[in-house]
């Protein structure tokens, strides 16, 4: 069973390092044969097609962007300067598996842009992005309901208006590094998470 799992975690770190450098559209079986070392029988027995595949590197973001237990952004978050080390913290841990799972080479975000292609190209992608932005909606209402109970936000704040408002700017933000540099880093996108709170806090004086 061990063998069985670790040969088709093998196969997606590959496909995705391979989804990383050409893109979705352009890898082909072969090119995962030639990297795997696997027959394309193997690679079937694992998953039933390519689009299985992208849909698994999907699955595993939902998987890694999981909060881990114990206590909830809730209780944990007091204050925006809470609310920030814990997002950031997250953020760096996101990142840190990840860079794991990419054998642990350096994150370059621009490469990244294949995850929109896929997006666009593949309707099996719709579960697995809903289930990542709801986690990341929960994750900003538990925050901003922490802030909210401890009097850093008024009492009649919309939570789940605010959650929404702050998702999208991130979004923004993101997608502006992602076409203005040429060579995002993780840095960078550390630095957009924090600079986008900065903004909407400011924005809404609390």
């Amino acid at each position: 069973m061990k063998a069985k799992t670790d040969t088709r975690r093998y196969i997606l770190e590959t496909a995705l390092q391979l989804f990383l450098v050409k893109g979705y559209k352009d890898v082909s079986y072969q090119d995962l044969m030639q990297k795997t070392g696997l027959s394309k029988g193997a690679i079937y027995h694992h998953f039933a097609s390519k689009e299985d595949i992208l849909v698994s590197v999907f699955e595993f973001f939902v998987q890694a962007g999981e909060q881990p237990r114990g206590p909830s952004p809730e209780e944990i978050v007091k204050d925006f300067a809470s609310f920030k080390k814990l997002l950031l913290g997250i953020r760096r841990e996101q990142f840190a598996h990840f860079r794991k799972m990419m054998g642990g080479k350096p994150l370059r975000f621009n490469k990244m842009l294949f995850f929109l292609e896929a997006i666009v190209e593949n309707k099996k992608l719709k579960k697995p992005v809903d289930a990542l932005m709801k986690q990341e909606l929960l994750f900003l209402e538990q925050c901003m309901r922490g802030m909210q109970k401890n009097g850093k936000l008024g009492k009649k704040q919309d939570i789940a208006l605010l959650a929404r408002n702050l998702f999208w700017m991130m979004q923004g933000a993101e997608a502006m590094l992602f076409f203005m540099s040429g060579d995002a880093k993780e840095k960078e996108f550390i630095k957009v998470y924090a600079d986008t709170l900065e903004d909407f806090f400011s924005m809404f004086n609390f």
